[in-house]
């Protein structure tokens, strides 16, 4: 039987920072069944559908990748042994039948929601960008904590996240900033943070305050689900929880710990931000492996299952006025 949510979006309340949301919501109602949501959006010129992925958890190897065995033979497995160079783990596969599928279905707009490859091999890199090249479908990508990690690398996350955002994946932002990003399809604001370490930045709290005082509608997408109480500690951007003590990866991961005393005041700001702006119509993310949807102050936040799974989310956008 289809699942059916439909609610209708109130005024959000007035935030106490420099910027000041719009008075109106964008938004008539919101439906939602497995694997799709859909938003019915006053003066919206057309319908359209945008595809979200995430988790994939591609691995692939060749040559390049043999200095960095020792941090990739957890998570690689058979795939970085040098005997099974050109062999991938074969979690392509499910990226390539969403995007076929999404193909066959108008999509107009890909977003990949990180975690799309083990950790930064470029030969793993190599591969996506020819997938996602080969879709002709535009697309966007945002980090999630795998693609930038090696385990037992030195140096520490934010280091590492900068490092690999250079040296590997900088052809996967397609000479867009790898921290953030907005792209703007008829009228709706498709907007990007890489909240692959938990937290915010300062520079991309300011980027998304400049975003929500444009006139357009949000949808928000990340690695790292905001926190809402009653989940876990994986949605944990903005999580009270979120601290050394509650961090139980980080030895297998080989990895600094979270921070003793958890988060830093930009990252709670941040998530006062989203859940009070009228603005933002949606968000967006993956990392937890399992499809959930809430809705916080009335804004729907939808995490997609895993892709290696053969888990999407296509967002559907329609004319309210033009039934």
């Amino acid at each position: 039987m289809k699942k059916i949510i439909t609610i209708q979006l109130f005024l959000a309340l007035i935030l106490t920072s420099c910027c000041t949301p719009s008075k109106e919501t964008p938004i008539e109602s919101i439906t939602v069944e497995k694997g799709n949501i859909y938003y019915y959006v006053k003066g919206l010129e057309k319908p359209f559908k945008v595809l979200f992925a995430a988790d994939c958890h591609i691995t692939i190897e060749d040559e390049r990748g043999k200095p960095y065995y020792s941090y990739a033979k957890r998570m690689g497995g058979w795939t970085v042994e040098s005997e099974n160079y050109g062999k991938s783990n074969g979690r392509e596969q499910a990226l390539i039948t969403s995007l076929k599928k999404a193909k066959e279905n108008g999509v107009e707009f890909v977003i990949l929601g990180g975690d799309v490859i083990n950790f930064p091999s470029q030969a793993s890199v190599d591969l996506v960008l020819q997938i996602m090249n080969n879709s002709d479908i535009p697309w966007t990508f945002i980090s999630g904590n795998h693609d930038w990690h090696y385990e037992g690398e030195k140096g520490t996350s934010a280091e590492l996240r900068s490092k690999w955002h250079k040296e590997s994946l900088l052809p996967l932002y397609q000479n867009k900033n790898s921290m953030y990003s907005s792209h703007i399809l008829n009228s709706i604001n498709f907007v990007s943070i890489d909240n692959s370490l938990f937290e915010i930045t300062k520079e991309q709290l300011l980027f998304f305050k400049d975003q929500i005082k444009q006139k357009y509608p949000i949808i928000l997408s990340m690695h790292i689900p905001l926190y809402l109480p009653g989940h876990n500690i994986d949605y944990g951007c903005g999580s009270p929880n979120w601290n050394k003590s509650n961090d139980g990866y980080y030895e297998i991961e080989r990895r600094e710990p979270w921070p003793e005393k958890g988060h830093n005041e930009t990252t709670y700001a941040f998530r006062y931000l989203v859940f009070n702006s009228s603005n933002v119509i949606g968000i967006c993310a993956g990392h937890t492996h399992t499809e959930m949807l809430d809705f916080h102050n009335n804004i729907p936040q939808v995490v997609a299952g895993a892709n290696y799974n053969g888990e999407d989310i296509t967002m559907h956008f329609i004319p309210c006025d033009k039934e």
